[in-house]
């Protein structure tokens, strides 16, 4: 008889044992899942980051052949040092402040300008979640050529890295002819 017991005792082991093992399957294959979630999350913002930069690219580049083709004043400079601007999506024009003169920052300024390059101010779009704004490297007024930054970032966090659902500001070199 005390064989029978010996083999009971040890099934309830083994049970015990398969169910610790599933347990922790359960765990890594649910940290797998979360992992791929993150990043699948990651890849859906850095593809609207890259549309908008694309769109914000364009609209620098149609605003600078505008001021070609009228002559007014639509594009900053001459730029002395590195200044950003604010792309107008809409209008397809720089922002201006009350005295009709471009709103400019510094890049360093992104606490400041995270708030007024925002993308869309409707709560519902997607959009309202980045800014976007234009780092203009320095020039002159005889130069053909502009280079500088598009910048996209998110509002929320401080685009410094990616890391978590979090994505760094992304940055589109675009060159456009004056």
């Amino acid at each position: 008889m005390k064989r029978i017991n010996t083999y009971k005792a040890l099934g309830f082991v083994e049970a015990l044992i398969a169910i610790m093992v599933v347990g922790v399957s359960s765990v890594v294959l649910m940290q797998i899942a979360v992992s791929t979630m993150q990043g699948v999350i990651q890849n859906e913002k850095i593809d609207s980051m890259t549309q908008y930069a694309v769109e914000g690219s364009e609209v620098v580049k149609e605003v600078a052949k505008k001021e070609k083709e009228s002559g007014d004043d639509l594009f900053p400079g001459p730029i002395v040092e590195e200044t950003c601007y604010i792309p107008d999506r809409i209008n397809y024009s720089f922002v201006k402040d009350s005295q009709d003169t471009f709103l400019s920052y510094q890049q360093a300024e992104r606490d400041i300008y995270k708030e007024s390059a925002i993308l869309s101010t409707d709560p519902e779009d997607m959009a309202n979640d980045y800014f976007l704004i234009f780092c203009i490297q320095p020039y002159s007024l005889g130069d053909t050529y502009v280079s500088g930054n598009i910048i996209v970032g998110e509002r929320n966090y401080d685009g410094n890295i990616t890391k978590g659902n979090n994505v760094k500001d992304y940055i589109y070199f675009t060159v456009v002819n004056l």
